[in-house]
């Protein structure tokens, strides 16, 4: 979700760019799949050890306290590698502070960046892909969730290595389900039961409305992939660079005639995704404003405690699958979360020990240990299996709802995810769209189509100046 704002400077030919009018930017022309630089998973056999790396994330809270106890157990196990956490707040901060260390020389030796700076960070050329570790260290990945492997592979390129993986869930009080004569125990599919939910429970007279909205852009990606359909043209950017937007579709009017439709009738809250309010919509159940809402998976470690709790009783969390835009949609949800990648700058002994560090925390056990500690979802199959996850899936079912999302639906491009260098820019224009229909009385039509041209003149912005 970062934007660039520094100016990189890297091997080879470059050329100068402004990303969404944040400032310049020089980016090396892209390397060719063949020229990809190699991985020295040996280097670590002839160095003086151990050898110490750096590792930037943006973990925090819980997660963050789930992440030390794996590192310092990866520290404990061995002595050739000794990693430092350096938390940098947030992935948006991360990324920025990266940006700006490939001017000033200050960078780490792995870095964790969200699913949506995938492109921005091939256009660096600041790393060295996962695929020629994989490649060079004969490393078997039939284990992994497949579709959580696609979406981080380019052109036949797997760039960073999946870490913490999470999706969208449909969350709602049974309570108030039972109490407005609707099954708790069968909650709503698709977005017109979701709308047909909020009536009734808003005719309660208990709720001040049915449906807690958080404007996040990302819900327009993740109902398109529901879909089925493309949110960028060229395969989702996967059969080649994107330079289009192709959400301007029939599925994405229905979606943004939905979000409308739901605000201007009061049966839809809204609060911002960012800031002190990223959380109303949620907040917004415990305190019966609403009844359901849509947020990440990756929240249920800890809002789970904070709804559930209280004087009264709290709230009877039900956490179900997020809803379709239509019964006969055959898509799948995308996969949320952040990936690792290699500094491409770091020594060979140090890329040798992240590789190590890397495989270390994709390991079915440490997998299964992180999900149990975190609500993220396991990425590899066998992690389903181990105690940790069993226990936590017999206690709170809940948790299971992601994984299960990521192994239903087709596998196609639309599922796969967008790949769009300039992403950021293209989520701030979708959320631009969405306010100027809530708050400026423009139609979903009208508001899809503005969408549509600020995002593809930013994407061509961006393309131009990376010589693509």
């Amino acid at each position: 979700m970062s934007r660039i704002r520094t100016k990189i400077v890297a091997a080879g030919a470059t050329l100068s760019l402004v990303v969404g009018g944040l400032g310049a930017v020089a980016l090396a022309a892209p390397a060719a799949a063949a020229s990809l630089p190699k991985c020295p998973v040996n280097a670590l056999a002839k160095a003086t050890k151990p050898v110490e790396i750096t590792f930037w994330h943006g973990m925090n809270r819980s997660l963050e306290e789930t992440l030390i106890a794996i590192t310092d157990e990866f520290n404990a196990s061995q002595s050739d590698v000794k990693v430092k956490l350096v938390n940098q707040i947030g992935y948006r901060e991360t990324f920025d502070k990266f940006k700006a260390g490939l001017t000033t020389g200050e960078l780490p030796d792995v870095v964790q960046l969200e699913d949506t700076a995938t492109q921005q960070a091939i256009d660096t050329q600041a790393f060295v892909p996962a695929q020629s570790c994989i490649k060079a260290d004969k490393y078997d990945t039939s284990d992994f969730v497949p579709r959580v492997l696609k979406r981080y592979t380019v052109e036949k390129v797997l760039w960073p290595m999946p870490f913490n993986v999470s999706n969208p869930v449909f969350l709602y009080d049974k309570a108030a389900f039972r109490l407005a004569g609707l099954d708790p125990n069968d909650p709503p599919s698709t977005l017109a039961e979701v709308t047909a939910a909020a009536e009734k429970i808003k005719a309660t007279g208990q709720y001040e409305s049915g449906f807690g909205l958080k404007l996040d852009p990302w819900y327009l990606e993740q109902w398109s992939s529901k879909a089925d359909e493309l949110y960028v043209n060229k395969e989702n950017g996967r059969a080649g660079r994107a330079t289009k937007v192709a959400f301007n579709d029939k599925s994405g009017r229905q979606i943004f005639t939905w979000m409308n439709d739901m605000v201007k009738s009061g049966l839809a809250l809204t609060n911002s995704a960012e800031g002190n309010s990223a959380f109303d919509n949620l907040l917004g159940i415990r305190s019966k404003k609403v009844a359901m809402s849509i947020d990440t998976s990756a929240t249920l470690g800890t809002i789970s405690q904070v709804l559930t709790s209280g004087e009264a009783g709290g709230v009877e969390l039900g956490v179900a699958p997020m809803p379709t835009p239509s019964a006969n949609n055959k898509g799948g949800v995308l996969v949320g979360g952040a990936a690792l990648y290699i500094v491409k700058q770091s020594s060979p002994a140090k890329q040798a020990a992240v590789w190590k560090y890397m495989k270390f925390l994709d390991e079915p056990e440490t997998q299964a240990t992180w999900a149990a500690g975190t609500g993220y979802v396991p990425l590899r199959e066998s992690s389903v299996d181990l105690p940790q996850v069993q226990q936590l899936w017999a206690e709170t079912p809940g948790y299971k709802v992601a994984y299960d999302q990521l192994l239903t639906g087709v596998d196609d491009a639309a599922t796969q995810g967008p790949v769009i260098g300039a992403f950021q820019d293209v989520r701030d224009a979708v959320l631009a769209a969405e306010q100027e229909m809530f708050t400026q009385g423009k139609s979903p039509k009208a508001a899809l189509k503005s969408a549509e041209k600020a995002a593809n003149k930013a994407m061509q912005e961006y393309n131009s100046r990376v010589g693509r």
